[in-house]
């Protein structure tokens, strides 16, 4: 018969398997579809009604076409997931707010659905990925920690 302490023990060792488990597939997964970002979670209301707050999805590296979502590094800590409307376009070379001019490579326009502004012209290097799935709600929790305590 086991003893509390063993039990204990045991208990540790799964907690310490499963993050080391979560933490593997995740890196794999990221093989796999080519980017560094496989799965992110919605926190913000900009892609509504498409996509909701505690959405998890699921992206791979790919070049985007317009309607395509994608995740892209831009000014804020975090990554930013915004639908293209627009590619090489004027926007894109100077008639933009804040006068961005992306002449070498590819430059996205980007908006989320429920924003009424587009953002700041996306060059092709802060395109992380292309969003191929989307899981309501399977992200709620990861969503819950973002409004909490802000990471």
């Amino acid at each position: 018969m086991m003893d509390i302490k063993t039990l204990k023990q045991f208990k540790y060792w799964d907690i310490v398997l499963t993050v080391v488990g979560v933490f593997i597939f995740y890196q794999l997964l990221g093989v796999v579809l080519g980017t560094s970002h496989p799965v992110d979670v919605v926190v913000s209301k900009s892609m509504l009604p498409d996509m909701k707050p505690g959405d998890l999805i699921v992206c791979m590296k790919g070049k985007p076409k317009i309607n395509d979502v994608v995740i892209y590094s831009g000014i804020r800590k975090y990554p930013i997931i915004h639908r293209v409307i627009g590619i090489n376009d004027s926007y894109c070379r100077g008639t933009n707010p804040w006068k961005i001019k992306i002449e070498n490579g590819t430059c996205y326009t980007v908006k989320g659905d429920n924003n009424r502004m587009r953002d700041p012209p996306v060059t092709e290097g802060q395109i992380m990925c292309v969003v191929k799935a989307k899981i309501p709600y399977l992200g709620y929790p990861r969503y819950l920690i973002f409004k909490v305590f802000g990471i």
